[in-house]
């Protein structure tokens, strides 16, 4: 059972000024253990497309944050991009857009609490709480965890371009294949919302109506948005498609 919610901003605040190298570790630590949670991971947004993997407890919060990024699709993927924490207290009952449930994904996580990493009103990362067992998470938890994350994003932007700069060698996903589809992925939103002037959220929301109504990959959709000439020939001739109305969408707008 979580502390009293208060204790989380003093224990990210120590984290926060003994972490040095090991940050995202001991910030990861402090948020499960003042919280309840079982795992956790520390993904960054540097830019929407580019995710990276600063931390996670273990495999299974490894695989959990790589899965949500992989399909675009979860609770960390909609606090990041949001900018407002998610709670989910029954992963059973969270509303998948593409992809088989996330409880395939996530064995053995009850719920989930999302919180956002967020600058100048632009997402640039989320830290997510994955719990296995039973655990209260009240709306006080919540808000207090939401100023200890603002507390930790402070942290890490001091500690980024000393420890974590271009020639840092610390295992982040930036050439992996999850976090190139990730990217293709948000290139293809972004695309969208350029034409359709909406947000990048609403963009990959409808890549996923897309996607979920045809049958198709969610990256299958996002490559016909950002190569239709190559797409061409892959769809049927009747062209009635998602990924045949993915590109008449994107044509249409631009008029």
């Amino acid at each position: 059972m979580p502390e009293e919610s208060p204790s989380i901003v003093h224990d990210v605040s120590v984290a926060a000024a003994v972490g040095r190298h090991a940050l995202p570790n001991r910030l990861c630590t402090a948020f499960t253990q003042s919280l309840g949670a079982q795992r956790a991971a520390l993904s960054w947004l540097p830019r929407l497309e580019h995710w990276q993997l600063l931390h996670a407890t273990d495999e299974h919060a490894l695989q959990a944050e790589a899965a949500q990024f992989t399909r675009a699709d979860g609770p960390s993927v909609s606090a990041a991009l949001g900018m407002q924490p998610v709670f989910v207290p029954d992963l059973r009952d969270y509303p998948c857009r593409t992809g088989p449930p996330l409880t395939e994904e996530l064995p053995g996580t009850r719920r989930v609490l999302a919180l956002p990493l967020h600058a100048r009103h632009t997402p640039v990362g989320v830290l997510c709480l994955y719990y296995t067992e039973h655990t209260d998470v009240t709306p006080t938890h919540i808000t207090h965890a939401q100023r200890a994350a603002a507390l930790a994003l402070d942290a890490l932007m001091r500690w980024r371009p000393v420890h974590a700069g271009s020639g840092c060698r610390r295992p982040v996903w930036t050439t992996s294949t999850r976090a190139a589809r990730w990217e293709r992925i948000h290139r293809a939103a972004e695309h969208v919302a350029a034409r359709q002037d909406c947000a990048v959220a609403e963009g990959l929301a409808w890549l996923q109506e897309v996607s979920a109504g045809d049958g198709h990959s969610l990256l299958d959709v996002a490559d016909s948005v950002l190569q239709p000439s190559r797409a061409h020939h892959t769809d049927t001739p009747e062209g009635g498609s998602g990924r045949e109305r993915a590109r008449e969408r994107t044509r249409g707008s631009a008029a």
